[in-house]
């Protein structure tokens, strides 16, 4: 499962999915879009128009891709099929 994150360096929510993702120690890649032109290019491509963060883009072994806005832990559980 590749999971990739779009933040800011100022949000809180951001923070705090980093951080509860760690603890459950899942593996991600961050782009921070507010220090990295690059990211923000990328960000601007998947994001659907939805331009809070954070944004995470969760491709499964099978290719099936959810993105996720903000930090919805149940969200996160449910695709990370976590009990």
């Amino acid at each position: 499962m590749d999971i990739t994150i779009y933040s800011t360096t100022t949000c809180s929510f951001c923070h705090s999915l980093k951080s509860w993702l760690d603890s459950q120690n899942i593996t991600y890649i961050s782009k921070v879009t507010d220090e990295d032109d690059a990211a923000m290019a990328e960000f601007m491509g998947v994001n659907d128009g939805m331009l809070g963060v954070p944004f995470t883009v969760i491709k499964s072994e099978t290719g099936e891709v959810t993105k996720i806005v903000g930090f919805d832990k149940n969200k996160f559980k449910e695709t990370l099929s976590l009990v």
